[in-house]
């Protein structure tokens, strides 16, 4: 008798995307596209001419720039026969299946985040290349940061939304005791947040990038996102986020299980073809592999601050 399970030390990501993100799907072939640049137009009224002369000025439509889809693809685990036969552990790549899948929502995350952190104008508008970043003086503290984030962009946009590293997060939970000492007025910076609209979300979890499997961190740990989600100059989030379908048919052809979040996932038959001391051979076993296409967009980089901590965390 097996009691228990095995264990997989990786750790799950909440559901972050939906709150900062509007999420869109492409059909298959689908072309989409974003405005290349922020509309900077003053917004202008003039007095009546004393002759009535009406001032006309030509305007230009703004260019829009082809968004160019990422496709991502997990590494193709392989299990053989006789080893599923032979062990009490039969689910081993049933659980390699769930991974794919959990690997790939933690990826889709840190691309948006990576994203934010090192705009580039492949995501920005290009006259605007970046959120609103938080100058972190010695003298400041968490309470300081959020304000600070709030300010550069509430003319922008309400209903905040951070997502926080777990060093932030576990001082946000402590931020009362560790300054119980240096007081001189009553502050719950939890309630605090809460009370001018600021919710908080920790990021926590690993995702490796690498063919080596080097897992790095979703969000630094002294890091912070905050956005604001319900926009005053534009409909929606400001950050937008596209999957690409995957109809039917193609998933038939590729003989792939295809999710809600349009991911397919193909399970390889007996026999696999894997690399055996450089040489491809037939391998009695078999295998399972994930894809998805996605691509990200700012189309509102005004409603979003970021903070680096590390100066004033320990």
């Amino acid at each position: 008798r097996l009691i228990g399970e095995p264990i997989n030390t990786q750790l799950p990501v909440p559901v972050a995307i939906s709150e900062i993100a509007d999420t869109f799907t492409a059909e298959p072939g689908e072309h989409a596209w974003r405005i290349k640049n922020l509309d900077n137009t003053a917004d202008i009224v003039l007095d009546v001419d004393a002759n009535g002369v009406i001032t006309p000025v030509k305007r230009t439509p703004l260019t829009d720039v082809e968004l160019t889809f990422k496709g991502l693809n997990s590494k193709m685990d392989y299990v053989l026969v006789e080893d599923v036969l032979n062990k009490v552990d039969t689910n081993a790549l049933a659980r390699r299946k769930e991974a794919i899948s959990r690997g790939m929502d933690k990826t889709e995350l840190k691309i948006i985040l990576d994203a934010l952190l090192t705009p580039t104008n492949d995501v920005f508008p290009f006259n605007e290349v970046g959120g609103y970043s938080v100058t972190v003086a010695s003298g400041d503290d968490l309470y300081d940061i959020f304000f600070k984030a709030k300010h550069g962009i509430e003319d922008y946009g309400d209903n905040y939304h951070a997502l926080v590293g777990s060093t932030v997060k576990e001082k946000i939970d402590t931020y009362d005791k560790d300054n119980a000492t240096t007081f001189n007025y009553n502050l719950t910076l939890m309630d605090r947040l809460a009370k001018v609209g600021i919710s908080a979300r920790k990021i926590f979890g690993k995702v490796s990038r690498l063919s080596n499997e080097t897992e790095t961190d979703i969000l630094d740990k002294k890091k912070m996102v905050l956005v604001a989600r319900d926009s005053t100059i534009s409909e929606g989030k400001p950050i937008q986020f596209v999957r690409r379908k995957i109809n039917p048919a193609i998933a038939q052809l590729m003989g792939a299980d295809v999710d809600s979040a349009q991911r397919a996932i193909m399970v390889g038959q007996v026999p696999v073809i894997v690399e055996v001391s450089g040489i491809k051979e037939n391998v009695l076993g078999y295998s399972v592999y994930g894809y998805e296409s996605v691509v990200i967009a700012v189309k509102n980089p005004k409603a979003i601050a970021f903070a680096d901590l590390t100066t004033i965390l320990t």
